[in-house]
């Protein structure tokens, strides 16, 4: 995800703001913010003061591109250095420069001169800030002003650039089968790309103080608890939790978690699919999806408890209501195992030359790697937002190293994470039925505890409470869990 790109891909880390330097100026700065990779072209252009903040400039490129500012966001100058909002750095560690200290001019002082400014990191919504001129100021006209402004952006959560396009001709084709969910997706409203309201936003532009004075990113930030680690450690472990030599050993003992594998219930559906699908493969259904007899046997070899513990309600109909196995399947295919072809689910042949030679072991960490880095843990509960739980949900490893030999309530893992993420609800979207960290909570339960217990790295106990006394549900870690996750 992109977050962890520019966060913690190793740019550069800003511990001051020296190196900063700004002029005083009677200009105005003429500048050009484009959606980037946007076809047709969707633009800015703005007249901004030098002395502008980058905390204002970011206000001012939300209301101007009519973004809803419920996401975090990061700008990056030409030479990689960062500048951020100090209350989205909930765990400390990237060290950002606080944006509200810096002018824009100390970043952009000639011509030409560009930086870089990106909004949700899920999303990823990067766009480019050209200064374009230096004019004189004219104390009539008021600042910040949009100039002009061409066509609208896209709405929030909608996949990126290529949702956006899947969502533009799906609104332009009312006969399409999605046209009418999409509609009500957007509150009913038809959306006109080209249309752009210049005098609305130059209203909102002078009144964006106002718009912005009750963000929940206002709000004071409580203190991090992580929990015996330092802020490096953390961002070690968040960035690579399978190579971060600082909290975890390498795998060493490759024989004992081999033969610990099989408890996975992951591996054990693998196996089942994968034999199954032999050198002729499976052929799917009309939608896709494995035949039936697929899915049930690999109910079987997973677990039915773990896999489908609906059955006790009723019996499995299709692929797509048994979330395990469908995940299984998804899984082997996104980390390259298999492949769809002429309606036929197929193993590839460079697949079964790694099986044969290097084992279920580099399965196992392939599919693993994969679920943490590539899939989108949102699918799980067909909801989208909260992505931070996602490059946060690795801290649970340390909590499970540290406490979790014997059981303990799940809750209280929950509580840690929230103690050492404490910024996570304020991602939350407001609902009249549940507050904002009982969202989180949720999320993280119905995504991290889930995927973690398919991989065979956690057990819940008793199974009883799972439906109806959830919040006394118990878990600890596995024989497997320790195999992978040894403590320096």
């Amino acid at each position: 995800m992109t977050f962890l790109k520019h966060a913690f891909g190793g740019l550069i880390y800003l511990t001051t703001t020296e190196g900063f330097m700004t002029k005083s100026s009677n200009n105005l700065y003429q500048i050009k913010v484009s959606l980037t990779g946007a076809q047709p072209p969707i633009w800015r252009r703005l007249l901004i003061e030098p002395g502008t903040t980058f905390q204002d400039l970011h206000r001012i490129i939300q209301v101007a591109m009519s973004w809803q500012a419920s996401h975090l966001h990061l700008f990056q100058a030409e030479d990689g250095r960062l500048v951020g909002d100090l209350a989205e750095d909930f765990d400390g560690m990237m060290n950002f420069v606080d944006e509200s200290t810096v002018p824009v001019s100390s970043l952009l002082a000639w011509e030409g001169q560009a930086l870089k400014y990106e909004y949700d990191f899920g999303d990823s919504w990067e766009h480019e800030i050209t200064l374009e001129k230096i004019l004189p100021a004219n104390s009539s006209e008021p600042v910040p002003q949009c100039i002009k402004a061409v066509r609208q952006c896209p709405p929030e959560d909608i996949g990126g650039l290529p949702g956006f396009y899947n969502f533009l001709e799906i609104m332009e084709d009312m006969a399409h089968p999605d046209h009418i969910a999409v509609r009500e997706w957007l509150g009913g409203e038809w959306f006109d790309p080209e249309f752009v309201d210049l005098g609305e936003i130059n209203e909102d532009l002078l009144e964006r103080h106002a718009l912005f004075a009750e963000s929940a990113f206002d709000a004071p930030l409580p203190a991090s608890d992580l929990c015996g680690l330092s802020p490096n450690q953390v961002h070690e472990l968040l960035q690579n939790p399978l190579n971060c030599p600082s909290v975890f050993k390498p795998l060493f003992n490759a024989e004992a978690v081999s033969q610990a594998l099989d408890t996975a219930p992951v591996i054990r559906m693998a196996k089942v699919l994968i034999d199954a699908m032999g050198d002729k493969g499976i052929r799917l259904t009309s939608k896709g999806n494995l035949p039936l007899r697929q899915v049930q046997a690999m109910i079987q070899a997973g677990g039915e408890e773990i896999v489908f513990p609906m059955a006790r309600f009723g019996k499995a109909r299709s692929e797509e209501n048994v979330l395990a196995v469908h995940l299984s399947r998804v899984l082997l295919e996104v980390a390259g195992f298999t492949k769809k072809q002429k309606g036929y689910l197929l193993l590839k042949k460079t697949a079964a030359t790694r099986l044969a030679k290097k084992g279920w072991l580099t399965f196992y960490r392939d599919m693993f790697s994969t679920a943490l880095s590539q899939f989108n843990w949102a699918w799980m509960d067909f909801s989208e937002g909260l992505d931070d739980v996602q490059y946060i949900g690795p801290f649970c490893f340390w909590l499970l190293s540290e406490k979790g030999g014997q059981w303990q309530p799940v809750q209280e893992y929950l509580t840690d994470m929230l103690k050492a993420f404490p910024r996570l609800p304020f991602a939350a979207y407001p609902v009249p039925y549940a507050s904002e960290e009982d969202q989180v909570r949720w999320v993280l339960s119905s995504r991290m505890l889930i995927l973690y217990r398919i991989f065979g790295l956690i057990e819940l106990n008793p199974e009883q409470t799972r439906f109806r006394q959830e919040d006394k549900q118990m878990m600890r870690r596995t024989a497997l869990f320790e195999g992978m996750f040894v403590r320096v």
